[in-house]
């Protein structure tokens, strides 16, 4: 889930949850080809959460939830 090398952010941080909007019913249209649709999604979440400096909390589905240390690193 998360990189063992980054620490997670403590005292006050902000938090930010993310969704794919419609994402049930773009697994029933498209079926297995939506997986790798969401591979890349995740890479993508993925690589963006480390270059802003954010600690994957947790996946879930096609949802993150991901701290930061400073709100600024939510601009991504």
């Amino acid at each position: 889930m998360y990189s063992a090398a980054m620490q997670a952010p403590t005292g006050t941080v902000t938090l930010v949850f993310t969704d794919i909007q419609d994402s049930t019913p773009l697994w029933e249209r498209h079926g297995p080809r939506f997986e790798d649709c969401l591979k890349l999604h995740n890479e993508i979440m993925r690589a963006q959460i480390a270059a802003f400096g954010g600690f994957e909390v947790k996946t879930e589905g096609d949802a993150f939830m991901v701290a930061f240390e400073r709100a600024a690193g939510v601009r991504a």
